[in-house]
């Protein structure tokens, strides 16, 4: 069975033309099982696949921040700490063979919006979309200019990024693949307000902020770290964004 799911506002001030949202189909099979973190030895993540989706060893946070589209844990507010560290779960969801079809012509937006109805069901997730002004990163140019290497045509075959913990490796790409990585380490929404249009290669070498706690490891922050090997910094202010506010959330119900 098709129903109708209201999309998301639009950033404050954009002007579009109205639009009927799409048609989503309903989950015909839902299953949601915690999973101890020391059972994740293929790592976490999940997958879109043919009639459904699969989270494996994920925290409830991802699948909030994919269903929302909202992939900065800065920018959900109200979160009680199991959701973010009190355990892992396996999500397999499918629809009815009759919807496969359908499913399959959904944007990749439209199926992660799918989640919300599933999370509303599964976790009792109550949760509105509003405008705060908040603190921010701007990514700037530091004094003396940027120090990075222009990608060259024939690169082009091999452009992606890697991120790991305490390096970030960039091959034939913009920067504003950038910031979505920096905001999981300095804790805030990141902005690239450098006015760089190119492609670039460059590789940022950091220790992370709980490393550093720790006094396990000598080196440079990332705020030195993007100064001294990319000539960029990370300037703070405030700035209206859209940000995700729970109302409420349960643990899941049993399969």
């Amino acid at each position: 069975m098709l129903q109708p799911v209201a999309s998301l506002s639009q950033p404050a001030g954009a002007s579009q033309p109205a639009q009927a949202p799409a048609k989503l189909p309903d989950w015909d099979v839902i299953s949601v099982k915690p999973v101890q973190e020391q059972n994740c030895t293929q790592g976490s993540g999940w997958r879109p696949v043919t009639d459904g989706v699969n989270f494996f060893c994920s925290p409830l946070v991802v699948v909030i921040e994919t269903a929302y589209g909202i992939m900065e844990p800065s920018r959900i507010l109200g979160v009680p700490d199991w959701v973010t560290t009190g355990g892992f779960y396996d999500i397999y969801a499918k629809v009815s063979g009759e919807d496969v079809a359908a499913y399959g012509k959904l944007r990749l937006d439209d199926k992660k919006r799918m989640l919300q109805p599933l999370l509303a069901d599964r976790f009792n997730l109550k949760a509105h979309i509003e405008q705060r002004e908040i603190p921010i990163y701007q990514l700037v140019l530091a004094k003396g200019g940027p120090k990075l290497k222009e990608a060259t045509a024939d690169e082009a075959g091999k452009a992606g990024i890697i991120s790991r913990r305490g390096k970030v490796e960039c091959i034939s790409m913009p920067l504003t693949s950038l910031p979505w990585i920096l905001n999981y380490e300095v804790g805030r929404t990141v902005v690239d307000k450098t006015g760089l249009t190119g492609k670039y290669d460059f590789t940022l070498d950091y220790v992370p902020a709980k490393t550093a706690a720790t006094g396990d490891s000598d080196g440079p922050s990332i705020f030195t770290a993007l100064q001294e090997q990319l000539g960029l910094k990370l300037e703070p202010v405030k700035a209206p964004m859209d940000v995700l506010v729970i109302d409420s959330v349960e643990r899941p119900t049993a399969n």
